[in-house]
């Protein structure tokens, strides 16, 4: 009768066991973090996607035998509807950020042509442009960025413009202004956003008798955290 006894009362715990086993079970828990991106600055297309080679073209001038200043300067915009200056913050500046542009270069470097025997500055404000200065390169022109004529468009839900303000219109002038500030956001902006500038004002200084070619500079944009 004891062994009876015994025998069911382990019988018992062992059904107890498997119904306490299968009722936890389906206890387990999914975790998942969303964690800051990485602040960057890029040109992109009207879908978003990053332009590979990206490029602008300042209107052409003809062959002057005086300097090309002022309202004759060569103009252009940067930022278009197809090639938008981006900047995307996925809370990875919580205190805001600026975006600059410089030449690629440094400070150093020329408008050139081609085959890299005809050349201009970017950076000289001698005259306006109009003539060398006291920097080493003996070439005259000066490069003027607006991009206070610009237009900022966010495109993501819960981004608004709040804190965020264009750059003021300066001229590079070397080992003075080296770079030249697009766009401020403060610390009120957004953590999380993401927008584009279009129509950042260009106006470049042509030194008297360049000679006739087609002409480049590469510059690069910098987007830094506060």
């Amino acid at each position: 009768m004891v062994v009876k006894n015994m025998f069911i009362f382990t019988f018992l715990f062992f059904i107890l066991s498997i119904f306490v086993i299968v009722q936890a079970a389906p206890n387990s828990n999914i975790t998942l973090s969303i964690v800051p991106g990485v602040l960057q600055t890029d040109i992109m297309d009207n879908n978003k996607v990053p332009v590979s080679a990206p490029t602008v073209a300042l209107g052409n001038k003809n062959f002057s035998f005086d300097c090309q200043n002022g309202s004759n300067s060569a103009t252009g915009n940067l930022g278009t509807n197809t090639q938008r200056v981006y900047v995307i913050n996925p809370h990875a500046a919580n205190n805001g950020w600026t975006l600059t542009i410089a030449a690629t270069g440094s400070p150093t470097a020329l408008w050139q042509n081609t085959s890299a025997t005809q050349f201009f500055d970017f950076n000289d404000p001698t005259s306006s442009g109009c003539t060398d200065g006291s920097d080493a390169d003996s070439r005259a022109g000066q490069l003027t960025i607006d991009p206070s004529v610009a237009t900022i468009t966010t495109d993501c839900l819960s981004c608004t413009l709040s804190g965020i303000s264009l750059g003021s219109s300066a001229s590079f002038n070397q080992g003075v202004t080296d770079s030249i500030t697009l766009i401020n956001a403060a610390a009120i902006s957004d953590d999380a956003w993401r927008g584009y500038a279009t129509g950042i004002g260009l106006s470049q200084t042509i030194p008297a008798e360049q000679a006739v070619d087609n002409y480049y500079i590469n510059m690069t944009l910098t987007v830094t955290a506060i």
